[in-house]
């Protein structure tokens, strides 16, 4: 809930609103929490037990929204509701918002001192909302209808009805495997327009089999392997253009074709996919250090040769502007989302993701190194790995046996072969001397390709944890 000054929301006083209830500015230090809260299996005594209570059942999510406070204010669309009790007002509706703003008010309220700590550091961050705005209410019996549609569902069409995977999708959020299809076919129609065999592919795929081939890119070690990546509307590709021809000529001849939704269906037979088409799938060695857009302009920039004796205009001979490049190019691990590592782990690598490898590669090269071994030491501790705990390359070999134990997985091929393989023991000294040695200078493209390489690392081993949980 975002914060408004009060001569702006109230010039004229407390605003009415149905049902007998009215909105007003409240300073932070005059709401106390509901020692009534559904959320307690027992009734609380004090404002410390309450909050204590709220820290019991989720500390890192009450951090996690304390920091969301700071960064961006309190959601505008949700008000919090408190019944007036004597000098001070009892939250009935928004008791972890109202605990994390007392927290960052006052971070001694927190039961140890490490959660002090912790939320005082998030209050020093930013700015801490003093003032919010809530609805009042005479009593619990005015407030409780609202605050059970709050908290029970859709209710027949009252309350919140939730969107679905597409309507989320639509909304901007995370798009759908389908919606993914249908970028891929217009970009590789786009990037091969002069391909009549393939665009034929592409038409009956696009009209017949969208589904199937939404199947395929949805699993992100197909996509790791055949070099297909996603930022917004673009399709990207890892590999040049005429590396990535003859594997995307053969998926989409044979799902115009022989290869049927049940060849497909799981992520074995995706597996036994790939390996069949290995011969067509583009060699690692080349793979780009920045992914590429699938576009028509990249076709007719790369491949359009000006006739000779063609008259240039003054303003073609002029050097036309380089294309800024999408942001998670530039950034380490930035397609990388990981939500079961431990808190601090997690603000280590979200930190560390908005390192921009082009202007710090110092400090990227560094966070590379480090940002690896805390995510494989956090996941050997949660999930009790004794063994190669020693030095780096044994904390690595141990989170790669976890998550691909017949190293047969495509996504992990490189971090294998730069940590593990005889070939990659200078690379794995590398990321040692990116900390330890001022005599190493470490190259952008270097450093981008160990965050390409121990990207799907990451990823699998947060999904592990899940797991094992």
């Amino acid at each position: 809930m975002i914060c408004l000054p009060e001569n702006v929301v109230h010039r004229k006083g407390a605003a009415r609103t149905m049902s007998g209830m009215k909105q007003a500015s409240m300073h932070v230090a005059s709401l106390t929490l509901d020692e009534m809260n559904p959320r307690h299996a027992q009734p609380t005594k004090t404002l410390e037990e309450s909050i204590a209570a709220l820290l019991d059942k989720g500390a890192p999510k009450l951090l996690r929204l304390a920091k969301s406070i700071v960064q961006s204010g309190l959601n505008p669309t949700e008000l919090i509701v408190v019944m007036p009790d004597g000098d001070l007002n009892v939250v009935l509706e928004g008791n972890r918002r109202v605990a994390a703003l007392k927290l960052l008010n006052k971070p001694s309220l927190a039961p140890t001192e490490q959660l002090q700590r912790k939320f005082a550091a998030i209050a020093a961050s930013g700015e801490v909302p003093r003032r919010v705005q809530c609805v009042v209410a005479e009593n619990r019996l005015h407030a409780a209808p609202w605050i059970k549609l709050r908290h029970t569902g859709e209710n027949d069409g009252i309350g919140v009805v939730k969107w679905n995977p597409a309507e989320v999708s639509r909304f901007g959020g995370r798009r759908t495997q389908t919606e993914k299809a249908r970028l891929l076919t217009e970009a590789v129609t786009a990037w091969f327009a002069e391909d009549a065999e393939l665009l034929a592919d592409v038409a009956t795929v696009r009209e017949n089999r969208i589904t199937n081939l939404g199947r395929m890119i949805g699993d992100p070690d197909v996509r790791a392997r055949m070099g297909i990546s996603f930022d917004g509307d673009a399709a990207l590709s890892d590999f040049p253009k005429d590396r990535m021809r003859r594997i995307l000529a053969r998926l989409f001849r044979d799902l115009a074709g022989p290869v049927s939704v049940d060849k497909i269906k799981s992520k074995r037979q995706r597996s036994d996919y790939l390996k069949q088409v290995e011969e067509d799938l583009p060699k690692l060695a080349d793979r780009l250090d920045e992914p590429q857009r699938f576009t028509g302009a990249s076709v007719n920039d790369t491949n359009t040769e000006a006739d000779d004796d063609a008259e240039i205009p003054e303003t073609a001979s002029k050097k036309a502007p380089r294309r800024k490049r999408p942001d998670f190019e530039k950034r380490l691990f930035q397609s990388v989302s990981l939500r079961n590592v431990s808190l601090r782990t997690s603000e280590v690598f979200e930190e560390a993701k908005r390192v921009s490898i082009d202007e710090m590669p110092n400090i990227a090269a560094i966070m590379v190194r480090i940002v690896v071994d805390v995510v494989v030491t956090d996941a050997a501790a949660q999930l009790g790995w004794k063994r190669g705990q020693g030095d780096l390359k044994g904390r690595i070999g141990a989170a790669l046996h976890q998550v691909d134990p017949t190293q047969d997985n495509p996504s992990l091929s490189d971090a294998w072969r730069f940590s593990q393989k005889d070939e990659g023991a200078l690379v794995l000294k590398t990321l040692h001397q990116f900390v330890h040695s001022w005599q190493a200078n470490p190259l952008t493209s270097e450093v981008r390709k160990l965050s390409l390489a121990y990207g799907p690392l990451l990823t699998l081993v947060d999904e592990l944890i899940e797991k094992k949980r």
